[in-house]
């Protein structure tokens, strides 16, 4: 197990141990799993001083709320409260528990399926595959994936992601579930995508549909090069707002990046960024953008507008 996955359990276990509800239990199970080893300590720690530099902020936000929607402040809604700040992530381990093939935060995987297809896991990604004599079945759980699937007329492959429906025989596609869509990206050949009880669309190279509210959004034109970069371990930004920048960084990174100046949030940013290089690309935002770039623990960086 990974430090990242480690810490995640113990953010779990100290807004468990603070709900209403924590039996005891919940505070013997607490006690093994702390008493695993010197890994299991240090992510304890780590977590106590993230949530302790989070606390400041998150009690700004709660006080400058407009005064209808204040509650009382609960140890048990302050998860909820950091993850309306964009300071907390879901837990992949539903997901991960439930799959054949699955990525950590950062990390990307190949897999070669046995009729000759080949799958590549983006960051933090989970899916289950079904082989049978007449159908190659995906289900995309969490995260993105590159699909190059091998030609069989007589076996169509089917990827299936939040209700979305991408059938093909043979091409070269990508698939991303995110909170609000699940969108597919079409490189080489032809797919068609389709919702339960509606018509279906088809894609030629180039173009792109998501699924939103339910309903498939009209097909669009996208930049492979800018979308598939991740392949080569790289993102591309073209003029895109700074907000938009520092969440996708967040979805490859440990921890957060934080805006906390909201006036930052719309500045532009372009460039080509290795995600492996996390400090080169926080020194190339903090030179373009002149940006003071704070790092209060290993999983807590913040951004602000330089004095």
């Amino acid at each position: 197990m990974n430090d990242d996955e480690l810490f995640a359990q113990a953010s779990a276990w100290h807004f468990r141990l603070q709900a209403e509800d924590v039996s005891e239990q919940d505070r013997r199970d607490f006690a093994i799993w702390l008493q695993q080893g010197e890994a299991h300590s240090l992510a304890w720690d780590e977590a106590q001083t993230l949530l302790a530099a989070l606390m400041p902020a998150a009690r700004e936000v709660y006080h400058t709320a407009p005064a209808r929607r204040r509650q009382t402040w609960p140890w048990a809604t302050a998860a909820a409260l950091l993850l309306a700040l964009g300071l907390a992530w879901q837990t992949p381990w539903p997901d991960r528990l439930r799959a054949d093939y699955y990525t950590a935060v950062g990390a990307s995987r190949t897999v070669e399926l046995a009729d000759g297809s080949r799958i590549e896991l983006n960051t933090d990604a989970a899916l289950r595959v079904e082989l049978s004599g007449a159908e190659r079945r995906v289900e995309l759980l969490r995260g993105e994936a590159w699909f190059d699937v091998a030609h069989d007329v007589s076996r169509p492959f089917v990827v299936e992601s939040d209700g979305l429906q991408v059938r093909v025989l043979g091409t070269q596609f990508d698939v991303v579930r995110e909170a609000d869509h699940t969108r597919v990206r079409l490189a080489q050949g032809r797919v068609e995508a389709s919702v339960k009880g509606g018509s279906p669309v088809v894609l030629a190279p180039g173009q792109s549909v998501a699924l939103e509210r339910g309903q498939l959004s009209s097909l669009s034109d996208f930049d492979p090069a800018q979308a598939f970069a991740w392949r080569q371990r790289q993102l591309v930004f073209r003029q895109q707002a700074l907000g938009e920048v520092i969440a996708e960084l967040n979805r490859y990174w440990p921890g957060r990046l934080l805006v906390a100046d909201q006036a930052l949030e719309s500045r532009p940013v372009s460039g080509v960024f290795e995600i492996d290089k996390p400090e080169a690309v926080l020194r190339a935002l903090q030179l373009t953008l002149g940006l003071q770039v704070e790092h209060y623990t290993p999983y807590l960086t913040v951004l602000r507008g330089g004095k």
